[in-house]
Order: C-alpha cells, then structure tokens, then sequence
C-alpha cells in the first residue's frame, strides 16, 4: 500500500479536505491525458520548418520557353497554396534548377541534388529526352522522380519503380490524334483523304507520331508522306515544301513552340494551306497569334493534341491569376507544373499522414504509389491523377483545342463530351 492510500485507510485528511489517494488518482488521470494526447497527435504537427523540393526545368537552351513557363505558373502555384494552407500548415518552396534540357546536364545536376542536398524527391518540368536521362538516374540512385511535363511513354515501359509521371503520354496523345484524324476524314463522306507527318525528331515528336501511325493504320489510314527535323531547326522550307509536293489534306504535326513557328511561316511563304492537327505544346503556345499571322493560322485551322486548354472550367482559377499578374492566357507549359506542384503537395501530405509522418524518398515513392486526386481537383480534362506499377497516370486524357476567332482564340473542340465549340470542317 502506498503511503496516501495508507493515510486514507487511517481516515487521515489533509487541510484541503481531500482524499491523498483521491488527489493521487486525479494527478495520474491528468498525465495519463497528456500522454494519450501527445501519443495521438500527429508526428508533423509540430513542425513548421518549410519544405523545400528541387524542380528541374531548362531555363536556358533551345527549350528555354518550357522553364520560363514552369517559373511563372510555379510563382501562381505556390501563391495559391499558400492561401489554400500550404502543406499541413507548412510553407512549400520548390527550388528551379537550370538543366538547359540537356540529358548530360539533368544527370549532372540530379546527381547534385541526391548526394549533396539530400532531395527527398525531385520534381520535373522538362523535355522528353532529359527526363529519360533523370528517370534513368532516379532508378539508378532511388530518389522518386515526379514528372508533370515529358509525355514520351517509352519512359514508362522501362520497368521503373521511382519515376512516376502525372501528364499524359504519347500514347494518350496518339489516340486524340487518331480520333479527331477518323472524324475529319468522315466529312468527307468517303472521298479521299490524304494526311501527312510532321514531327520533331526527339523521343517527343518521333513515338507520338510512331504510336499515330500505328492506330490511324488500324483504321485504314496510311501517311502519304513522312517527313521529320531537328528540333532546334529554325528554317522549316525544305521540308515544308517536301509535305506539300506529296498533297495531302492534313498534316500531323508535332513539334515545339519554336519549330512550329518556323513551320507555319514556311507554309505561308509557300501558300499551303492543309489542315493541320498539332501535337504538343507549340501548335497551342498562346503566344501564336503573336508569333504568325493569326489570319493564316485560322486558314490552316491549327489544332493541338493538348492536357490543357483555358477554356476549361477547372482552370479558371489559375487562369485568372495568370493573365492578371502576366497579362497573358498560360500556356500549356505552364499549366503542367502548377499541376505538378498541386500534385506534390498532395503526395507531401500523404507522405506526413502516415504512420511515422516522414519526408523522405521511401515514404514519398509509398505516398505516390497509394495517391488518387479526384479530376475535378486539377486543372487538367484528367479522369484523375493516379498511377498504376508502372508509374504512369491511369486517369490522364488528352483533349484537342482549335485556333479559332481569326486565329486569335483556341477553343476546345475534341472529344464531344468535353468541347465548348465545334472543330471547323474539312473543306
């Protein structure tokens, strides 16, 4: 028997008038209290030092329009998730790293990041051919790699099991292509129609076109004419003149905001005029009426293959912020890494939430493999954002967008179920 609970068996009271056993027994249900509760309170709730994550994006180089992009719509980003809360209360900084987008540079610099600042995982804005470099690395040195911007599927057969990629693929792509391609030709009510490829000859341009071929000729559709440049090509004549001398009505193109420029000034110089369906983000850059003559570029009736248009409802949010700090719509470009950055946030956070509440790559890669946003989350046409084992976003979908007004707006006209016009005929 302890000594209160012996005074209170010999009716012995203090000057309080209370039991001591009594006065014992309230003081241990107060620390039990405060041990339950630190027990049950959250591992990150206590911690309110920021989290950083590096971004890599090529703010120079021939690709250098993706990482000024990435760099304004990630100002938008962290502006909006700061007032949504930031991560659990914490405060998200994400850390641009310059890799010009260039592979040699990515493995560099990703290299860097995993060995000397310990990056938890990185995040990646960046070309198809230096994401494959850093997806390579990521494997290699197990650090997660979270792409929002490369849609190379080839990437994704690779049995990977730290990169994880919340864009659209190639293949996504290829299937837009494909569809939009069939109900063009069925204007036509069975006359003929010839259609040509265009592309870029990086992984980018070249699988997409690759994986376009392969489902227009399940529908009995064959290219009169093949034709493909280097990205970095800023003369696009000769081979301009190569896709007209084959005739065709349409022209899949796909290419970068630079070529794209080059080519359509090349097809004016010349006066061709094919339909011309685009893929990636150049045929869609917002800054296309700037670039070329808006009225040629309704004559052609440009279309993008894209996993963002402005028009979108969900985007209008970030829309506006956008045009009211840049006095610009956002390009596709930049909407794959406000994206990005809301995806990270969320795997941030489900990371914190589990059991041992850790930042760091083991519970990031768990966090990622278990992650589902709801599409109406994001500002994508995006199903949802989840990944199946092989990292890739099972809930990503691609949807076509028209340059239409004189060429001065881009409306979304493909699939049906989510176009706010109609696409123009195929005369």
């Amino acid at each position: 028997m302890n000594i209160s609970c012996l005074h209170d068996s010999l009716n012995v009271r203090p000057s309080t008038g209370k039991s001591p056993c009594l006065l014992m027994s309230i003081l241990r249900s107060l620390l039990a209290g405060a041990v339950l509760l630190g027990a049950s309170a959250p591992v990150w709730a206590a911690d309110t030092t920021p989290i950083v994550i590096p971004v890599v994006t090529p703010l120079s180089g021939a690709t250098s329009v993706i990482g000024q992009d990435t760099v304004k719509s990630l100002d938008i980003a962290m502006q909006h998730i700061a007032e949504d809360g930031g991560v659990l209360g914490r405060k998200l900084e994400l850390k641009i790293v310059d890799t010009q987008g260039k592979p040699d540079v990515m493995r560099r610099e990703l290299e860097r990041l995993a060995r000397l600042e310990n990056a938890p995982f990185v995040l990646g804005c960046e070309v198809s051919a230096a994401t494959a470099a850093g997806a390579q690395f990521a494997e290699q040195f197990k650090v997660p790699y979270l792409n929002s911007a490369a849609a190379a599927a080839d990437i994704l057969n690779r049995g990977y099991s730290w990169y994880f990629s919340d864009q659209i693929t190639g293949d996504d792509e290829a299937r837009a292509v494909a569809s939009f391609v069939e109900h063009l030709v069925s204007q036509r009510a069975g006359k003929p129609v010839k259609f040509a490829f265009l592309f870029e000859d990086s992984p980018r341009g070249s699988l997409t076109i690759d994986a376009s071929r392969k489902l227009l000729k399940d529908k009995g559709l064959t290219p009169v004419i093949e034709v493909s440049y280097n990205r970095a090509e800023r003369n696009l004549l000769p081979q301009v003149k190569k896709v007209e001398q084959a005739g065709p009505d349409i022209v899949v193109w796909a290419g970068y905001t630079e070529d794209v420029v080059a080519g359509v000034k090349a097809l004016q110089q010349i006066n061709f005029t094919p339909y011309v369906v685009g893929v990636g983000g150049g045929p869609g850059d917002p800054r296309i009426p700037t670039l070329v003559d808006p009225a040629f570029v309704q004559k052609l009736r440009l279309s993008t293959v894209d996993y963002f248009n402005p028009d979108l409802a969900r985007a209008k949010r970030f829309v506006d912020a956008y045009q009211k700090k840049f006095g610009t719509i956002p390009s596709s470009y930049a909407s794959m890494c406000y994206r990005g950055a809301y995806t990270a946030r969320a795997v941030i956070e489900s990371a914190l939430k589990a059991p041992g509440g850790k930042i760091d790559r083991e519970s990031i890669r768990q966090a990622l493999r278990t992650l589902k946003i709801p599409g109406e989350a994001t500002i994508a046409p995006f199903r949802s954002i989840e990944f199946d084992g092989h990292g890739r976003n099972i809930g990503a979908q691609s949807l076509v967008a028209q340059w239409q007004d004189g060429g001065t707006r881009k409306a979304t006209v493909w699939p049906k179920d989510v176009a706010s016009r109609a696409p123009l005929p195929l005369e």
